[in-house]
């Protein structure tokens, strides 16, 4: 009994950051970057398949292979917005389907904030969380 409740408190307290390195992911308190190695590396065509692959804490809707929707996982709210922010090159950007429309080779580097983070960054709109696309050329200007 005392090694499955040892085995059992290694998992919970190792087990994300255990799956980000796995997908080559480095992080700190309350954020997951993603660099260009780590886009190569997991395969995914655009934006859209980087993210899902990428950030555990969010659930993620598809219709017929689009996306239409994304919501943060856990306990929900009537009150709160529960979909993250999205800014593609520091403009903010609506619809999760334009993620769909940003080919992977040509972004930079995505940066992806928890709820806490995000409204101290963001304000009370995005607690959420907050994914920050750049692009290369975004980067360039």
């Amino acid at each position: 009994m005392r090694v499955f409740v040892g085995t059992w408190l290694f998992l919970v307290a190792c087990g994300p950051s255990l799956h980000r390195q796995r997908l080559g992911v480095e992080t700190r308190p309350g954020e997951i970057a993603i660099d260009q190695a780590a886009i190569e590396r997991s395969g995914a065509g655009n934006a859209w398949e980087i993210i899902k692959r990428a950030a555990p804490q969010f659930s993620f809707t598809e219709s017929r292979g689009h996306p239409v929707r994304m919501w943060r996982r856990g306990r929900s709210s009537l009150l709160l917005n529960e979909s993250p922010l999205l800014f593609i090159d520091d403009v903010r950007t609506p619809d999760f389907r334009n993620l769909e429309l940003i080919p992977a080779r040509t972004i930079h580097h995505i940066r992806i904030l928890t709820g806490i983070e995000g409204t101290t960054y963001y304000g009370t709109g995005a607690e959420g969380g907050v994914i920050l696309v750049y692009t290369k050329t975004g980067q360039e200007s």
